[in-house]
């Protein structure tokens, strides 16, 4: 996880952690849940989400085990970098009700005044 340490907007933490953006809400879920904080490079979009890349598939189904169920969470197949396999898990953060919210648009009127978001949910 060391070429992601390169940047100077990306922070380095003991153990080849290196974050960027707003992680703390993320981080403190993981080592709560007992996810061992070693060997990752953590995106904060915001709050809400963001994005855990991993040198093994394993280690990112396990991220996504901590994550849930206050997150909701996909592992996939980031790239490949020197003939080894990279790792992510997406998060994005859930209400208490379960849903999904949007992380990005919370509320969104349209012209002829229907509400069609409110506080990050679609209004029906």
């Amino acid at each position: 996880m060391s070429q992601f340490g390169k940047s100077r907007w990306v922070k380095t933490h003991p153990n080849g952690v290196y974050t960027h953006g707003s992680t703390e809400p993320v981080l403190s879920v993981l080592d709560v849940r007992g996810f061992e904080l070693r060997d990752l490079f953590l995106i904060g979009l915001n709050d809400s989400c963001g994005t855990i890349v991993l040198p093994t598939e394993s280690r990112a189904e396990n991220a996504a085990a901590a994550l849930e169920p206050a997150f909701a969470t996909r592992v996939y197949l980031f790239g490949s970098r020197d003939g080894q396999d990279v790792w992510a898990t997406d998060y994005t953060r859930r209400a208490l009700d379960g849903t999904t919210l949007s992380a990005f648009i919370t509320d969104l009127t349209l012209k002829d005044g229907r509400k069609v978001i409110k506080d990050g949910r679609w209004v029906r």
